[in-house]
């Protein structure tokens, strides 16, 4: 499907420290990025919703899982707000729904990506 789309991946904190510990592999990030999409249902989205790109940034705890109440949009392109708030709500429910049981992100890197930033564009997607 166009969710599962060949993607970059770079891994962002927004924090003023610079993380400490080794950043995520290319494989740590796909692996997020493939388990994310397996919940990313596009299907209801309007059509001017399916050509908008979201930038949604979250925090995670340290057991994987996200912070339901931090999930927001930080960002939109190619589309209308109205557009890009109903693409914001797929790429939302995504991350609540497979990010429930906690993500396969190594402890050891927490530091890492304790704060997540995920590009939600139905052609592709990429994990920072």
């Amino acid at each position: 499907s166009a969710a599962l789309a060949a993607a970059q991946a770079a891994t962002q904190t927004p924090s003023p420290a610079a993380p400490s510990g080794p950043p995520l592999s290319a494989g740590e990030k796909d692996a997020l990025r493939v388990a994310v999409s397996s919940c990313w249902n596009v299907g209801s989205l309007s059509t001017e919703a399916l050509g908008t790109t979201v930038v949604v940034t979250v925090t995670m705890t340290e057991d994987a899982r996200p912070v339901n109440a931090s999930i927001r949009m930080t960002g939109f392109s190619g589309g209308s707000e109205g557009a890009a708030r109903q693409a914001f709500e797929a790429a939302r429910r995504a991350i609540i729904r497979c990010g429930a049981n906690g993500f396969a992100l190594p402890v050891e890197k927490f530091d890492q990506w304790r704060e997540i930033e995920m590009t939600f564009n139905p052609e592709s997607m990429r994990i920072r």
